[in-house]
């Protein structure tokens, strides 16, 4: 079936295209006290932090893809507009609206005064647009906290703390053209420089870097804006420059154009030319393209439950929420780069956070571009059944892209043609310097055989190569889901594999019984110098499935070698419980040296790898004993952040527990003011991480697919009786399935295409 067919029976398989409940627009009736009080709005690759306050409406703008040399992910600035007379002052009315079903926003204000911030998914430029049924003045600013440069100060560039404290090289900001253009261009890679040093590359100039002349800005213009002024000021702990466009005169209405652009380049000059060029033809534009896309994006999948619910009703919250899971990916639908697990486009001020840093907006814990999949993982995987192929395709290119880096680094450190993929791998594809090196710059420790040059030398990400694996097996599951063409990124998905049978056979020759000896290897962060762990070989095993199953486009290896591969993996192992020796658990590892994290990874053959679960022909009661009765990991579960055990009770179909978590993890923020901000968790502030795992495990309750080589649909398998509603969701082989929930049934059961019918079962049958 071609792509296009698939998508037109997907759009066809309800009557009438999804609109979701006014009841889920978030709606503000008083202004914010600071920017932890805002709202986003976003699409393309930009993100808005929007919110008033003391009668100012303010938005922060973020972009995916603005690295700097520092490898953190900048802000492209702060606007502040500000009116005369006032309709948002002391004692005006007041609302601020997202308006989800369109994504953009309003602010409403005295004489009928409407603020409308929305962004162009196509050229992602954000448009405002400001009505008034009087005359007022109105001042825009660009506020700008980089115009200087300035040495950073201990602990302000998180993730590199090994190098000495990095300088925070200063943007371009001036007026030009009626407007006001702000850019950073990287003349210098005093990271990227490091870590090939620390690294031993020899040549360095052949890998792939995206910090290498990485040039990102904006342009600010009004054709009602002729004035233009400089001044200063400080928001919170961060002072500013602001450049601000002025209206010589009263109007009742104004339009604010605001252009961004990021591009690898050396063409500076002809780079800023055509931002300019492409902001002033944004007038031209007109908002019906954007409405339309996010219309569609709404109708691919839903989970909609008690709609007609008070909103403090838990089954409410969970599905509103859910769908604002979906709209924070969704705002960052055309981007390079994936949205980040520790805020996404969405961070504010961190002092706001976390009091302790008093930095600037750019700040966030966990870097900006260094990749933790063991956490990005949690935002991908409910892509799958959301249909989201588009989103998806950002974490599919940066391995794409970096397999190249990989690849020499294999070559480089074993003499292997493999992917040698880390965890905590900076967007190059380079290890993080820190994580590289930690136990020398801590503890002046030097490698030993157990800790060769290539791998992590660091109590927590040493020999943790496996994560990456979880992409790989989303790359061959979007074929099947969505009939996606795979091909470009196949090569990352085969040399991903390869390491892990041709180093350990290099390193460990094979058991008396032909299998591979994983060691020294790594369960997540926690099982440390282990021996065949569970994540591993569980994950191994259905990777290797769904490429055989689904026909993924081979180009290193073929069905002869894959099958092999396969019958070379040892099995996943089992142990006596710690703490209940009569009864038998998944364990994480045939053997380890000692525990660093609290990652219960014998139940990751549970989730990501469905070996384990309903309709399996495994003993459930090891995986069921392995959460419940092993007291040496009986500390490592939780309900927050990038905590999985929602997804692990789904999948045993132990309902009340899911639906519980569930309903609190999807619960209205009582942090920050927006529903789905929370955190900062174990990450930060708002910690998307928190809402993906939650996504997947709702998915799971309510449709599992992982049974009989990804082919069972079962429907309602551990659905609490009073969540009622309807979804639309995916399942391999290009199928859609849709139905209304209704007192645990289901009624009105669509599955398209028809045959897919009879792989339907029914709750825990």
């Amino acid at each position: 079936m071609s792509n296009l067919v698939f998508y037109i029976l997907w759009l066809g398989a309800v009557a009438n295209a999804i609109t979701l409940p006014k009841s889920y627009d978030t709606v503000w009736t008083t202004q914010s006290n600071n920017s932890a009080g805002s709202m986003p709005v976003g699409a393309g690759d930009i993100g808005l932090n929007v919110w008033a306050e003391d009668g100012d409406v303010l938005f922060y703008i973020a972009q995916s893809g603005a690295f700097d040399e520092n490898n953190s992910l900048l802000k492209l600035g702060r606007v502040r507009l500000t009116m005369d007379p006032n309709p948002f002052g002391t004692g005006c009315s007041f609302e601020q609206r997202l308006l989800l079903n369109d994504g953009y926003a309003e602010v409403k204000g005295d004489n009928n005064t409407v603020v409308k911030i929305w962004v162009d998914v196509n050229t992602s430029d954000i448009h405002i647009g400001i009505d008034n049924a009087a005359n007022i003045t109105l001042r825009a600013a660009m506020e700008s906290w980089r115009t200087s440069g300035y040495q950073m100060v201990t602990n302000e560039q998180h993730a590199v703390p090994a190098i000495p404290l990095p300088y925070q090289y200063p943007d371009t900001v001036n007026f030009t053209s009626g407007g006001v253009l702000s850019f950073h261009h990287n003349y210098e890679t005093p990271l990227f420089d490091f870590q090939a040093k620390e690294q031993g590359l020899v040549d360095p100039e052949s890998y792939y870097d995206p910090m290498r002349n990485n040039t990102f800005g904006s342009f600010m213009y009004s054709p009602q804006l002729d004035d233009t002024s400089i001044s200063y000021g400080k928001y919170l702990n961060t002072s500013y420059t602001a450049f601000t466009l002025s209206s010589s005169r009263p109007r009742s209405s104004f339009q604010l154009y605001i252009g961004t652009a990021q591009a690898q380049t050396t063409e500076i000059g002809a780079w800023q030319q055509n931002l300019i060029n492409k902001t002033l033809q944004a007038a031209d534009r007109t908002q019906a393209s954007s409405l339309q896309w996010w219309h569609d994006f709404w109708d691919r999948s839903y989970i909609i439950i008690n709609p007609d619910a008070p909103s403090t009703d838990s089954g409410f919250q969970v599905g509103k929420n859910y769908q604002y899971f979906r709209y924070l990916m969704g705002c960052n639908a055309k981007g390079q780069f994936p949205t980040r697990f520790n805020g996404g486009l969405f961070t504010f001020d961190p002092v706001l956070t976390d009091n302790t840093t008093a930095f600037t907006p750019d700040y966030r814990r966990w870097s900006g571009g260094t990749f933790t999949a063991q956490n990005q993982r949690l935002l991908y995987w409910p892509l799958l059944k959301s249909g989201d192929f588009d989103i998806m395709e950002q974490s599919f290119d940066f391995y794409g892209n970096i397999s190249p880096n990989s690849r020499k680094l294999g070559q480089l450190y074993f003499g292997l043609d493999v992917g040698l993929t880390t965890e905590q791998l900076d967007n190059s594809g380079l290890p993080n310097v820190f994580e590289y090196n930690a136990n020398t710059f801590q503890y002046n420790t030097t490698r030993s055989y157990l800790y060769p040059p290539g791998v992590d030398f660091n109590d927590y990400l040493s020999w943790l190569s496996d994560t990456a694996n979880e992409f790989a097996d989303m790359v061959v599951l979007a074929k099947s889901y969505g009939g996606v063409d795979i091909e470009r990124w196949t090569p990352f998905v085969e040399y991903q594999l390869a390491y892990f049978d041709e180093f350990y056979r290099q390193r460990n020759g094979l058991s008396v019984d032909g299998e591979l000896i994983l060691y020294p290897a790594s369960g997540a962060e926690t099982y440390k110098l282990a021996l065949n762990p569970s994540s591993t070989v569980a994950g191994l095993r259905a990777v290797i499935a769904d490429i055989l199953n689904f026909d993924a486009p081979l180009t290193k290896g073929n069905e002869t070698y894959y099958n092999q591969y396969s019958a070379r993996l040892p099995p996943t192992p089992l142990q006596p419980c710690p703490g209940s020796p009569n009864l038998i658990c998944i364990a994480p590892a045939a053997n380890f040296s000692f525990a660093e994290n609290t990652e219960p990874t014998a139940l990751y053959p549970i989730f990501p790898w469905g070996e384990y679960g309903l309709g399996q022909p495994t003993n459930l009661s090891f995986a069921y004993n392995a959460y419940f009765h092993d007291n040496q990991s009986a500390s490592y579960h939780g309900d927050n952040g990038w905590r999985q055990d929602q997804i692990w009770w789904a999948r045993m179909g132990l309902t009340d527990l899911a639906a519980n978590n569930t309903a609190y993890r999807f619960a209205d923020s009582t942090q920050y003011r927006f529903p789905v901000f929370k955190g900062p968790n174990y990450d930060w502030s708002p910690d998307i991480n928190h809402y993906g795992s939650g996504a997947i495990g709702l998915q799971e309750m309510l449709l599992q697919t992982f049974a009989k080589n990804n082919t069972e649909i079962r429907l309602l398998p551990a659905w609490p009786t009073d969540w009622n509603g309807y979804f639309k969701l995916l399942a391999p082989e290009q199928t859609v399935v849709s139905a209304n929930m209704t007192n645990g049934k289901v009624s009105d059961l669509c599955v398209e295409p028809e045959h897919r019918r009879d792989d339907v079962v029914y709750g825990q049958e």
